[in-house]
């Protein structure tokens, strides 16, 4: 063969640029003695050039060989768009791609026989039965610097698809797990999705999933329900597109058909299913008060539940916990179907779906008591009563021995005006404080006051300390007044004086000042004073 037709050629390129990684493109070339060194824009060239050298060669031995490689099972199935059809004349056939009636994997495990993990064996859920998987095992190589996308096609076939329509509990959901470490014989896997991923569904981003699951806690990730964004025409080949990067570890993902239960249902299944029986929690009290070293005494157990804080309506708890506390199935189970933890709120233990069972002890107690009552106080013995209730109603008022309102009267003090302030009561060894106010008040007289609290325990805060004690006398000022003045203003009768330049001064009598009449500046105003003659 001399070469091939330009869309064949065109198609196989095609797919090798758009996906292959750089593992399958190194597996590739060192299958056909290329070099494998060089990051991935080199490694594409390098192939495309291979490939387009044996086309213009027409080696149909070498084009076989690397087309086996190029499709080999552990890659991504080609899209319709780039699938290529090799039975052209003057080529070869390739493997027939999968249809709606071909299984993507052979039971009993999901991918190809070729492949080294072929199943994963998740943790079973109450709240999702797998029925089927839809497509096979695809593995996502480690990406510690780079964005990689892996793809997975789902057809549904015509029985499935008519299911999905009538009944919403039927789902697409996509289950993932890290494959390091996993063998064929590992049991109980969580469900772990990369941190950094996406899913896309023909191309439209899956908004709106939480693929991280609580912080530190590992298996507490929901498989993502794609449901509502497949085509559900019967043979339509859905692809699903995982993208994720920078991972240390290789995670791998599949497609399942699961029935879903919601949490009423399973209320229900554990309402009917097994119980412990009163005689047998009387009997383990009394056994582990026997076994203690220290005597046992009565105690008090809440009918509350732990998470939700409400009362309890069907009391569960797991039969390897050794505590009575019990707590409520449908806040449990709300819990779950949220975020998976599956582990007691009472002593933090691992438990189990299967091992919950209903407390008839707790539930005779709950029958048999107000929906006020909050706890109960049990016996060595295992006899049980109510220890308290509830406090949703206030508590009622005291009434005082008159038969007033139970509130003290606090007497407020503002100069010369007092008025009454009704206050809330309070304790007994408080003592009574008046409020100054700088506001005027209505003036009542003393005999108005109440006779609850003597005059003789209000405190008076107008009254300074200061006012028991004696003032020191004021700062006594000495200056000269003039005795007489005339009409002229000049001095009279007075001795005076001359400076040597004819200027004559009025001589001043000494007298002392003791008045009020100062100015500000400590000189005396003479306006203000006695002594002054007008």
């Amino acid at each position: 063969m001399s070469s091939y037709q330009y869309p064949e050629r065109s198609s196989l390129i095609r797919y090798v640029m758009s996906h292959l990684i750089v593992r399958q493109l190194q597996a590739v070339l060192k299958s056909e003695g290329l070099p494998t060194s060089g990051l991935k824009a080199p490694l594409q060239k390098r192939l495309t050039s291979h490939i387009e050298e044996l086309i213009t060669k027409g080696d149909t031995t070498g084009l076989e060989r690397v087309k086996s490689q190029i499709y080999r099972p552990e890659s991504p199935a080609p899209s319709r768009n780039s699938t290529v059809n090799y039975n052209q004349a003057g080529g070869y056939a390739s493997p027939a791609p999968p249809t709606a009636q071909t299984p993507p994997y052979s039971a009993p495990g999901y991918g190809s026989s070729s492949t080294a993990l072929n199943r994963i064996h998740f943790k079973e859920s109450p709240f999702y039965t797998v029925l089927v998987g839809l497509t096979p095992l695809e593995t996502c190589p480690v990406m510690t610097a780079n964005r990689h996308s892996v793809h997975a096609n789902v057809l549904l076939s015509i029985a499935q698809a008519q299911q999905i329509n009538a009944d919403k509990s039927h789902r697409c959901m996509v289950y993932c797990a890290i494959a390091d470490g996993i063998t064929a014989y590992t049991k109980d896997t969580d469900i772990t999705f990369p941190h950094q991923v996406e899913l896309r569904v023909n191309d439209v981003q899956i908004s709106g999933l939480n693929l991280r699951g609580l912080k530190n806690r590992p298996g507490s990730t929901r498989p993502a329900d794609i449901t509502d964004y497949l085509n559900k025409k019967p043979g339509y080949r859905n692809q699903v597109t995982l993208t994720y990067a920078l991972t240390q570890k290789k995670f791998a993902f599949v497609v399942n058909y699961v029935k879903t239960e919601s949490v009423e249902k399973l209320v229900e299944h554990l309402r009917n299913g097994a119980s412990i029986t009163k005689e047998t929690v009387v009997a383990d009290m009394i056994k582990q008060n026997e076994d203690s070293e220290l005597v046992a005494t009565s105690s008090i157990m809440s009918l509350k539940c732990p998470l939700s804080t409400l009362r309890i309506n069907l009391p569960i708890r797991s039969t390897f916990c050794t505590h009575m506390q019990c707590f409520d199935a449908t806040s449990f189970l709300q819990l779950q179907q949220q975020a998976p933890t599956w582990s007691c709120p009472t002593c933090n233990k691992s438990i189990n779906w299967k091992a919950l069972v209903v407390d008839q002890y707790f539930c005779e107690i709950l029958n048999n008591t107000a929906k006020t009552v909050d706890s109960v106080t049990i016996d060595v013995n295992g006899a049980w009563s109510a220890a308290a209730e509830s406090s949703g109603t206030p508590m009622p008022d005291t009434d005082s021995e008159d038969g007033g309102d139970g509130r003290d009267e606090v007497v407020e003090i503002s100069g010369s005006r007092i008025s009454k302030l009704k206050v809330d009561a309070a304790p007994a060894a408080s003592s009574p404080i008046a409020t100054i106010s700088r506001e005027g008040s209505a003036s009542v007289s003393r005999g108005a006051i109440s006779t609850k609290r003597p005059a003789s325990q209000v405190i008076d805060l107008t009254i300074s300390d200061d006012e028991d004690t004696v003032r020191p006398a004021k700062r006594i000022n000495s200056f000269h007044t003039p005795t007489s003045l005339n009409s002229d203003g000049r001095g009279g009768g007075g001795s005076s004086s001359s400076n040597g330049n004819g200027n004559v001064f009025t001589s001043f009598d000494a007298v002392v000042y003791s008045g009020n009449g100062h100015s500000p500046v400590g000189t005396p105003d003479p306006f203000l004073t006695s002594g002054y003659n007008r």
